[in-house]
């Protein structure tokens, strides 16, 4: 605990303390606007009984994100990460996917805690760059106030739950393991004939776990009943890399760790632009990936011809699906469901001469990718250098009330229900 307190005192006298980080943010924001128009960066104070102004939350979101975030599928990803610095917090999260199936981050919120009141005031502001329409997917876990907020705020919205949360919870509750695997296939299901059966064997294996399943709404679980587009992501697993990319960051003070979310959000685009600019191709790199894996399990089908866009792809194992490429479907509905098309739709192009990049959305294609990536995340300037409004320089912003207890922080996260820690090297090619 000496070499602690030593190390916190060192800190300290370089960065200045964790109190005086909370006095500088109203300038630092007006600054991050300031370098980049369009912005959304807002702060919440309150008022305690001495009548002095203390912080409460903070949204932010950059306008380069904004803009392209409008060329992505419109499905988000929610999440909360536990801060541990000096006075605790937690940090809220908003990212989607973009056409090379790299996290994209869109809206970071620091609050007090996840409850009722922080998950609506962070997705109210969220609403104001991302409108609720009927359109919009949000994938989260089954938190109980995330659940609040999105039926207040995005009462349109079609609201998924993370199928990984979901199957821990299966094996904490009802411990045993193959539930569990069952719920998986269940939920990944693209046919509601294939979900169906699977759903079957989960009532015949375990009641309870059935009518829990059925009582959560099959709906917001299963892609094959999901009412609106999930495309692949069914799981939360886009805010976890985020978090993790951000663990580095969240024990600092606050200032500090919007500066590193500034600096992370500036590299990301800057490598992605290049990247983007120098790829050639008509679709991007890894939906070329998933478009050569999905010929290779169609690999040795025959083909009959219907009508000119009609075909009857049949497997080798007998199974027949019909393809219509002039609507973009397939009867696996693999096609219609991550609008990526599957074997039985390559080789209907194949038979037809149609090119691969024809059947792929535009969400996917190298075009949107390198226009997601168009606008740019400046840093902010010098203070100095600007008449800040009176109205900014005159606020003297203190602390929340609520800090850590005393001793050395916890590093690594809490497990969560029905997590069971496993000793494997995890590639995080995403970023």
């Amino acid at each position: 605990m000496k070499c602690y307190r030593a190390k916190e005192t060192a800190v300290n006298g370089l960065r200045g303390s964790d109190d005086d980080s909370y006095s500088k943010l109203p300038e630092y924001l007006y600054m991050l606007k300031l370098a980049n128009p369009g912005s959304v960066a807002d702060l919440e104070t309150e008022t305690d009984e001495l009548d002095l102004l203390r912080f409460k939350y903070v949204f932010l979101s950059f306008a380069a994100s904004i803009l392209g975030f409008r060329r992505l599928r419109h499905i988000i990803v929610l999440d909360g990460t536990h801060l541990t610095g000096k006075f605790k917090g937690v940090l809220l999260t908003a990212c989607g996917q973009d056409a090379n199936f790299q996290v994209y981050p869109l809206a970071f919120g620091i609050v007090d805690s996840e409850n009722d009141d922080s998950w609506k005031w962070f997705l109210t502001k969220l609403e104001r760059i991302l409108a609720d329409s009927t359109n919009l997917s949000i994938i989260s876990d089954r938190h109980r106030s995330i659940l609040t907020a999105v039926k207040h705020v995005y009462p349109r919205a079609h609201h998924g739950a993370c199928v990984v949360h979901l199957q821990r919870n299966v094996t904490s509750r009802f411990k045993n393991k193959g539930l569990s695997k069952l719920v998986g296939m269940a939920a990944f299901a693209y046919r509601v004939k294939r979900f169906r059966a699977i759903f079957a064997q989960i009532s015949s294996t375990n009641p309870a776990c059935a009518k829990y399943l059925h009582d959560i709404g099959i709906a917001t679980w299963a892609k094959a009943h999901f009412k609106g587009d999930r495309y692949n992501l069914m799981t939360s697993n886009a805010c976890e890399q985020l978090n993790k990319s951000l663990r580095e960051g969240r024990s600092s003070p606050i200032l500090e760790l919007l500066q590193f979310i500034q600096s992370m959000m500036t590299r990301w685009f800057s490598a992605r632009r290049k990247k983007s600019q120098r790829h050639k191709g008509i679709i991007t790199p890894e939906m070329d990936k998933e478009i050569t894996s999905n010929l290779k399990k169609a690999k040795g089908s025959k083909i009959n011809t219907i009508s000119s866009w009609s075909l009857e792809i049949i497997g080798q194992f007998g199974e027949k699906n019909n393809v219509l490429l002039k609507d973009h479907k397939c009867t696996c509905m693999l096609y219609e469901r991550l609008k990526i098309p599957c074997g039985h739709a390559l080789m209907a192009a194949d038979c037809v001469g149609l090119p691969y990049g024809s059947l792929v959305a535009d969400c996917f294609k190298t075009k949107t990718w390198c226009d997601t990536y168009q606008a740019i995340i400046s840093p902010e300037g010098d203070p100095k250098d600007v008449d800040i409004p009176q109205e900014i320089s005159s606020i003297v912003l203190l602390p929340p009330k609520t800090r850590r207890p005393s001793g050395r922080p916890k590093q690594a996260r809490y497990t969560s229900t029905g997590e069971i820690r496993v000793s494997i090297s995890l590639s995080f090619s995403s970023f």
